[in-house]
C-alpha cells in the first residue's frame, strides 16, 4: 500500500471521528441533553439515550461512522507496517471497532419499560469500547513522538474513566448507585470526547505519514 493509499485511511478515519462529534454535538444543541429515563428529568441524558428520540437516526449515523472510520484506521496502520496483524494493538483497536458495532445494534435500557438483554449488551458494549481505545491507542503510538497527542488525548480518557469506574466501586461498596454518584452523562461526554479525539489524532498522524522512517513497533 503506497503513501496515498495510507493517507485515504486517514481521512476516512477522520471524517468517521468528525461525523459522530458533529452528531453528538446537534443532538445535544437540538435535544437540550435531556435525559428521558424516569427519575433523571434534570440530569443530562447519556448520549445512547437519543436513540429514543426523534435524533435516534443521527446517534446511529454517528457511531456506525466512528466504527467505519476506526476500521479503516487500523488497516491504514497495518498496512503502512506500523501495526502487526495480530497484535496487541491491532487486537485492541479491533475490540474498540466491535464495542462501537454493538452500541449500535444493542439499543440501551429502554427505562419507561425497564433493563433488558438488549440493555445489558449494549452496557458491556460501551464499556469495552472505552477500556480498549485508549489502551489501544498506548500501545499503538507510545513509541512515536509524532503520534504524542494521540497518547495525551488517551491518558485524558484514562482519567475520566477513572470517574466513572470509582463510581461503580462506590456503589459496589455502599447503598449508593452508582450512576447517581457521578454526573453520568458528563463524564460519558468526557470520555467521549477524548476517546475520539485520540482517533481524530491517529488519523492525521496516518494521513501525514510521518512513522515512515520508523520501523514496525509492535510485532505479532
Amino acid at each position: 500500500m503506497d503513501r496515498a493509499s495510507h493517507a485515504l485511511c486517514g481521512w476516512i478515519a477522520v471524517l468517521g471521528a468528525a461525523t459522530s462529534v458533529v452528531a453528538i454535538l446537534a443532538l445535544d444543541a437540538v435535544l437540550g441533553g435531556e435525559s428521558h429515563r424516569p427519575g433523571r428529568t434534570l440530569r443530562m441524558a447519556t448520549i445512547s439515550e437519543y436513540v429514543y428520540t426523534a435524533g435516534g437516526w443521527a446517534f446511529l449515523t454517528g457511531v456506525l461512522a466512528l466504527a467505519v472510520g476506526s476500521m479503516l484506521l487500523l488497516v491504514g496502520l497495518i498496512r503502512a507496517g506500523v501495526l502487526a496483524p495480530l497484535s496487541v494493538g491491532s487486537i485492541l483497536l479491533s475490540l474498540w471497532v466491535i464495542g462501537l458495532v454493538g452500541v449500535a445494534a444493542f439499543p440501551k435500557h429502554n427505562w419507561e419499560i425497564g433493563p433488558s438483554t438488549s440493555g445489558s449488551i449494549h452496557r458491556l458494549a460501551t464499556l469495552l469500547a472505552f477500556v480498549s481505545l485508549p489502551a489501544a491507542v498506548l500501545v499503538i503510538a507510545r513509541r512515536h513522538r509524532q503520534a504524542r497527542p494521540a497518547v495525551w488525548l488517551a491518558y485524558g480518557s484514562l482519567a475520566w474513566l477513572s470517574v466513572l469506574f470509582g463510581a461503580i466501586v462506590i456503589g459496589m461498596l455502599t447503598d449508593l448507585r452508582w450512576y447517581r454518584i457521578i454526573p453520568l452523562g458528563i463524564v460519558e461526554r468526557g470520555i467521549v470526547a477524548f476517546e475520539v479525539g485520540a482517533v481524530l489524532a491517529l488519523g492525521i498522524w496516518l494521513i501525514r505519514g510521518e512513522f515512515a522512517a520508523a520501523k514496525r513497533v509492535e510485532p505479532a
